[in-house]
This record gives C-alpha cells, sequence and structure tokens, in this order.
C-alpha cells in the first residue's frame, strides 16, 4: 500500500523522535525512506539590497550545504540498519515542501514529530505538522515529541482503531489490515457509546424532553452497546478475512477521544489509526473533532487516514497539531 516513508526533520533532536518509529515501519513493511530538511530562500531586507556585502545568498546556501550533510548522517545511521535511504533539501517553505514532494508519490506515507525546535532549517515542526494536515492527501503519521529522548518508543505492539459505524470512518481499514498483516500486529477495535450523563444531557438539551418521559439509561445502554458490538463482530470478521491475525472489539462509554487515547496508552504500545472524518453514527463519534483531541493528547503515535471525501479541499475541521 504505501511505497515510501517519507520524513520531515528540522535539525533538532526534538524532530528526530519520529526517527524510531520510521526505522520500525520501514524494516517491517519494506520500505525506503526519504528524508528532507526544508530550506526557506530568505527575502533580502533593504539593507541587504543596498549592501551585498552581508552574503545573503551565501548564508542561505551555507544552511543548505549544513542541511544536507547533516541529514547524511541521519541517513548513514538508518542505512547502518539495513534500510534504504534518500535525501532532498528543497529551498522552499516547509509545509510547502513537504506537501509537494509527497503529492508527487501518493504511495507515500507522512510521518513526522508535532513539535520541534528551531535548528538547521529554522522552522517549527509543531506549526508545520498542523499546516501539512490540513493540505496533504497522503496519510500521516504523527509523533508527539517527549520531553526525554529515554521516553520515546518504537515499534507499535498493537493497533488501535475507533470506527463510528460509518463508510468514511471504514476508510482506515485498509490501511489497518496492511499494517496489522505485515507486521503481525493485533487490533483493538473501538466504538464509544453514550455515557450516562451525556446521554441525559442529550435529551433534555438538544431534544428538549422532559427527563421524567425518557427511557432509562440502562436500557438505552443495552440497545446502543448491543448495536455497537454487532457492528464491531461485523467488522472484525471482515479484518480476519483478510489477514489481519487478531482482532478484539471494544465498546466504551464516556467521551471517544479521552477513552481512545486511555487505551491506546495502557499496558503495550499502541498506534491509533483513524480517518480524519467521519458521521455519527449509533457510536456518534464524529471523527473529525475526535481526531483532534485524540492528536493533541496523545503521547503514542496517531496515523491519520484523510477521508476521501476531502481529499481535494482542504480540511475544514482538521485536527489542530499540538
Amino acid at each position: 500500500m504505501y511505497t515510501q516513508i517519507l520524513t520531515p526533520l528540522d535539525g533538532s533532536e526534538v524532530s528526530e523522535q519520529v526517527l524510531p518509529y520510521v526505522q520500525s515501519l520501514a524494516s517491517g513493511l519494506s520500505l525506503p525512506i526519504t528524508l528532507l530538511l526544508a530550506v526557506e530562500p530568505e527575502h533580502p531586507s533593504v539593507g541587504q539590497i543596498l549592501n551585498p556585502s552581508l552574503h545573503l545568498y551565501e548564508t542561505h546556501f551555507h544552511r543548505a550545504s549544513h542541511g544536507q550533510a547533516y541529514l547524511e548522517r541521519r541517513a548513514g545511521e538508518l542505512r547502518e540498519a539495513g534500510l534504504s535511504v534518500i535525501t532532498t533539501v528543497p529551498h522552499k517553505e516547509p509545509s510547502a515542501a513537504i506537501v509537494d514532494e509527497a503529492a508527487n508519490d501518493p504511495g507515500a506515507l507522512i510521518a513526522m514529530a508535532s513539535h520541534g525546535r528551531s535548528g538547521l532549517a529554522r522552522w517549527w515542526m509543531g506549526s508545520v505538522a498542523d499546516k501539512v494536515l490540513h493540505t496533504a492527501t497522503n496519510p500521516l503519521l504523527i509523533v508527539r515529541s517527549q520531553a526525554q529522548q529515554a521516553d520515546v518508543k518504537s515499534a507499535p505492539h498493537r493497533l488501535v482503531v475507533p470506527v463510528d459505524g460509518s463508510e468514511l470512518a471504514e476508510q482506515s481499514l485498509p490501511h489497518v489490515t496492511y499494517m496489522a498483516a505485515a507486521l503481525g500486529l493485533p487490533v483493538d477495535l473501538v466504538r464509544a457509546t453514550l455515557s450516562e450523563s451525556e446521554y441525559y444531557q442529550a435529551m433534555s438539551v438538544d431534544l428538549r424532553v422532559l427527563p421524567t418521559t425518557l427511557p432509562s439509561y440502562q436500557s438505552i445502554a443495552e440497545t446502543l452497546d448491543g448495536e455497537a458490538l454487532a457492528y464491531l463482530a461485523d467488522v472484525k470478521t471482515r479484518l480476519l478475512q483478510q489477514g489481519v491475525p487478531s482482532v478484539e472489539e471494544r465498546v466504551l462509554q464516556g467521551p471517544p477521544a479521552d477513552s481512545i487515547v486511555d487505551l491506546a496508552t495502557a499496558g503495550d504500545n499502541g498506534l491509533i489509526v483513524m480517518t480524519t472524518h467521519g458521521r455519527s453514527g449509533v457510536g456518534r463519534m464524529l471523527l473529525g473533532s475526535v481526531a483532534e483531541r485524540v492528536v493533541r493528547h496523545s503521547s503514542g503515535p496517531v496515523l491519520l487516514i484523510r477521508a476521501a471525501h476531502c481529499d481535494q479541499t482542504p480540511m475544514s475541521g482538521a485536527p489542530a497539531v499540538a
């Protein structure tokens, strides 16, 4: 499914926290890696125009050459692990460089850290990741940087897959099948249903029904949970038929994003795989807003698949990368 892993760096150790994940996935999926460091051209000030001795273009060339040398050092470390790696130093604004490079290969998986600090390229990975998320049509693996390098994990041990009963949400499933079958990973299928407080709030505020006329939450929860389990069982059957080694269904009650993040971070290292959009179903998970909270709060990696109906336009409700 993927043809390569496109990995933007900015010269900082924080941005490099994506590299253990990249190495693990590239090795397990037999994918080549492209390391990218964009050096944005500097526009001359009036003083620089009047005084050519300020060597504006020499400074830009210096940053570009140092950026290339930096990438080659990182590439050499990955090559020692038996991986195929090329490097590129485009001279353009970073987010545009990443999106343009990925657009040349629709099968490229973009993998990047959500934060960085000013490095060789002098750009901030948080804002760049946010722009990439809003404009790229390629799948995007976001790894939220940790304060300590020792906190960084690498190979995922399982895939956590939220679905809401919609076809849009299920657009993540081919990616799940591909990764789970190739890496031998189990899958946790997740669907959220209303908690008791959410149920009564929705009924009394949104539908303006007197609480005394409402069915009990217990009766509603049994219906919702039963429908959710039946749906997850159907999805499970499809995944197993397509080569996924094992699938476990999980019906969660309460705020979807918090439940997903808690499930992914509990026990073995989990990789969350979800689309950026969905529509309300029985589980009422609107995946655009849920994805936003997941990306903001997950300490682990999140693989975001852009829903097909949004492929040609920027996402109006896209998750903001924090």
